[in-house]
């Protein structure tokens, strides 16, 4: 069985959980069943796992399952209402429906408001993948099931800081690397051995026999009735089209149709909208999920390529344009390291830019009109007393509480030629030591 790593407050929040109904979504491989799995082990459960064959096939298979447990042979139920009738004068603690999502699709969720409200006796866990499905069908305003949920917590993927527990021995440059490439999905990082980790990546991420290489399309396949839109979507935002406008242009989708899409890939953690701190123009549109940043980056152009076994394009693309790539990772991994720790204390943080200026890290401690301006370099030999005067001639264009304001200035780096007293200088053996490592 693969590591079990930074559930902590899920499993928490499933414990001191008082009410009848949960539901956990979130997207595929993220570790939703391990989750599930964790939490009843010692427990009196009942574990059934939907599959995508319609209502009545699996019904009929938890008729077999629920026979088999209870030591009741020749079960045959002929509703999901009669099946939890039956559980009801059983002694089990909680009962765990994965993967309802595929009941959904048939049409249950009516039946499931009525074993709600007259029939469940357990404690009921509603676990899925199809997060628009969950949130819509069973949480939205016109469900049956409606209010119904005491506890719905949706699963991320796991944080920079988990990636380096998950390998004990891996160096924080390599770290950068495996979270550049899965994001952090613990069924990808079951992949990795963390050992000549960018050879690992180049030869497992470009291989077309292994589930990392075709995963993005089968995810939108998947979870999506038209995933075709999705990955038109997805692709612009990776080449860099990054509004509304210039996403619309180069997917052919109407522009007034764009937001529906990006919301739900919103919901599912591919997506974000990002405005400057302390900005009133209109923001943009980047990825979130670093599994499909890199699948689009250095996959999907060469798709047709790999797929019949032709792996020299998109290695040699992988080896001339990853360390570029990684840049953009290590500035995410610099702004988790600030929340995660305390290393300054503010109330909002984000990125900032302004026509060709832009700062990486800009944080605001509004109540005291104080201002941290960070510089994230994927580098070594960092001279940090330069890259701290570009950041004061960046500031010059940051309006906010211009006159009086005080600055503080954050460099990060691979390593340092020269630090400065000008700026607070962190580069990966100071991170690794944020990280407990």
């Amino acid at each position: 069985m693969t590591m079990f790593i930074d559930r902590e407050d899920e499993i928490q929040k499933l414990e001191r959980w008082d009410g009848d109904v949960a539901l956990i979504f979130g997207r595929r491989r993220v570790g939703k069943t391990r989750l599930i799995k964790e939490f009843i082990q010692g427990k009196n459960a009942l574990y059934l796992l939907c599959a995508d064959k319609g209502s009545k096939y699996n019904l009929r298979n938890f008729s077999q399952i629920i026979s088999e447990k209870y030591g009741v042979p020749g079960l045959r139920f002929d509703s999901f209402k009669e099946m939890f009738q039956f559980l009801a004068d059983q002694e089990t603690e909680v009962i765990c429906i994965d993967e309802f999502g595929y009941l959904v699709k048939s049409g249950v969720v009516p039946e499931f408001q009525e074993i709600i409200d007259e029939v469940l006796e357990q404690k009921l866990i509603l676990c899925g993948s199809n997060v628009s499905t969950m949130k819509s069908e069973i949480t939205g305003y016109d469900s049956p099931t409606y209010g119904r949920m005491d506890l719905i917590k949706k699963i991320n993927p796991l944080k920079f800081k988990d990636v380096l527990e998950w390998f004990p021995g891996i160096g924080m440059e390599e770290g950068v690397m495996l979270y550049g490439a899965t994001g952090g999905v613990p069924r990808y990082l079951e992949f990795f051995d963390g050992k000549n980790v960018k050879e690992e990546i180049r030869e497992k991420m470009i291989d077309p026999d292994l589930m990392l290489y075709r995963d993005t399309k089968l995810l939108l396949q998947e979870e999506m009735p038209e995933p075709t839109r999705y990955y038109l979507i997805l692709e612009s935002i990776a080449r860099g089209k990054n509004s509304l406008t210039e996403i619309a242009n180069y997917s052919k989708i109407d522009r007034n149709q764009i937001p529906y899409y990006l919301n739900t890939l919103k919901d599912l953690g591919f997506v974000k909208h990002e405005k400057p701190l302390l900005a009133k123009k209109r923001g943009v549109y980047g990825m979130t999920d670093n599994y499909m940043k890199f699948w689009f980056r250095f996959i999907s152009p060469f798709y047709e390529e790999i797929d019949s076994e032709d792996l020299r394009n998109a290695k040699k693309n992988f080896d001339k344009e990853f360390n570029t790539y990684l840049g953009e990772v290590f500035e995410e991994v610099c702004r988790e390291m600030i929340k995660e720790t305390e290393m300054i204390d503010y109330t909002q943080m984000r990125r900032w830019w302004y026509k060709d200026k832009e700062i990486d890290i800009t944080a605001v401690k509004e109540d005291e009109k104080e201002i941290f301006l960070g510089e994230c370099k994927w580098s070594d030999d960092v001279d940090a007393d330069r890259i701290v005067s570009k950041l004061k001639e960046k500031a010059n264009h940051l309006r906010w509480n211009k006159k009086d304001r005080k600055e503080n200035y954050l460099v990060f780096a691979r390593s340092f030629d020269e630090r400065t007293e000008r700026a607070e200088c962190f580069d990966l053996e100071d991170l690794k030591a944020l990280c407990g490592r």
